[in-house]
């Protein structure tokens, strides 16, 4: 999978660490989601449902493997954190959004909430 991260993602930590966590969302690596996740963690896909705990990685990733990761930004501001961007399968597309917020504001502190939302588009 090719991933294109924003050109300013380097400038704070946790810029990196969204953009990674993302990025192993993007290739259905719920394993290393799930070690960032903390025991009461809630993910909801808008629209899905809200799955908890660490295991809730295995529920929220994508249904398909895309090609390629863009995201376009990442706004991180002390525990809060977003990021958009979309998925690409072909000519197919599904633009993203999370909404996250940490456990904390130190750069180890888990993630105790996601809100995903997703939206399917075909061929564009």
């Amino acid at each position: 999978m090719e991933v294109i991260l924003p050109a300013d993602c380097g400038n704070a930590p946790r810029m990196v660490i969204v953009g990674d966590f993302i990025a192993n969302w993007a290739s259905g690596d719920h394993e290393a989601l799930s070690t960032w996740l903390s025991e009461d963690a809630s993910w909801t896909l808008v629209g899905t449902g809200t799955y908890t705990g660490p295991g809730s990685a295995r529920d929220a990733i994508p249904q398909q493997s895309p090609d390629r990761l863009v995201l376009q930004s990442i706004v991180t501001h002390g525990r809060l954190a977003s990021c958009d961007g979309y998925l690409q399968n072909g000519p197919d597309r599904t633009p993203f959004s999370h909404a996250i917020r940490f456990a904390g504001a130190t750069k180890s502190a888990k993630i105790a909430e996601i809100r995903t939302y997703m939206i399917a588009r075909e061929g564009t």
